[in-house]
């Protein structure tokens, strides 16, 4: 996860092999709990489908379970929640992996968020987006419609079956909070002398697929978090990051961290 991005005016997309489509690491048990408590106690806030969405959710946890059992049959699949035999396949799915789930599809001449599993978001709401295609969910980022936009219209509409691309996104946080759907205010006094141990990276592995089935387009996001100070050891993405952060700033986009002037500063001292 040590890696800053993309510009922000790139999509930075690669080809990955099936095995890596999705992670599990030691996080797992403590983010599948955290996930079926915002499902019970704040649903409508993280879960939310349109209207004939089922069949790309049945796609999605059949997906979902086939790739757990061939490459990770060690792992006990979690069931839905007492009360939730009814729930919407989707649901069901994002209760087994650490990921965020997305579902893009063409609805009235565009391609749109259709439904969504999102337990961990970074400054946004998915009330907010739902039915929303993608120019609409990315209106707030700056240069997006001019730069972005059709680029990734064209990359939604094309994207073949069978190939799977990642790309990663990045920021700087000082806490470490998955469920994030406001932006919190910044917590003072965070100097360059302690933003190693009071810095978080919030980093965002996000894949995108085609459904062969429904041809709906399956969207995940895994969060990941490490200290700052792991890039002590690792000068040459320190450069990159601290190179990024002031070319957000720069483009006023939202990657922006926070405690940008202290972020940058202790970036500069990583030799």
């Amino acid at each position: 996860m040590l890696e800053p991005g993309p510009p922000w005016h790139h999509m930075g997309l690669r080809a990955v092999d099936e095995a890596a489509w999705l992670v599990v690491d030691d996080r797992r048990e403590a983010e599948l709990a955290e996930k079926a408590r915002l499902l019970a106690q704040r649903h409508d806030e993280v879960f939310a489908a349109l209207d004939g969405t089922g069949p790309a959710g049945d796609e999605t946890l059949a997906l979902i379970t086939g790739w757990l059992a061939r490459h990770r049959p060690d792992l006990v699949i979690p069931r839905p929640a007492p009360g939730a035999a009814d729930a919407h396949p989707l649901e069901v799915a994002g209760r087994q992996v650490q990921e965020d789930l997305c579902l893009m599809d063409r609805r009235d001449g565009a391609t749109r968020l259709v439904a969504a599993s999102l337990c961990f978001p970074t400054h946004w709401r998915l009330r907010d987006k739902i039915g929303g295609s993608a120019a609409a969910i990315h209106g707030p980022v700056p240069h997006y419609r001019e730069e972005l936009a059709p680029r990734v219209d064209r990359f939604l509409e094309r994207i073949p079956a069978g190939r799977i691309s990642v790309r990663r996104n990045w920021g700087v946080h000082d806490h470490d909070t998955l469920f994030v759907p406001e932006h919190p205010s910044p917590r003072p006094g965070i100097t360059a002398d302690d933003a190693g141990e009071r810095l978080w990276l919030r980093s965002e592995r996000q894949t995108l697929r085609r459904l062969p089935e429904t041809g709906a387009v399956l969207f995940t996001i895994r969060v990941q978090f490490a200290r700052l100070g792991v890039l002590a050891a690792r000068p040459d993405v320190a450069r990159r990051l601290a190179a990024a952060a002031r070319g957000a700033a720069a483009a006023g986009t939202d990657r922006v961290p926070a405690h940008l002037d202290a972020v940058c500063a202790w970036l500069d001292r990583v030799r």
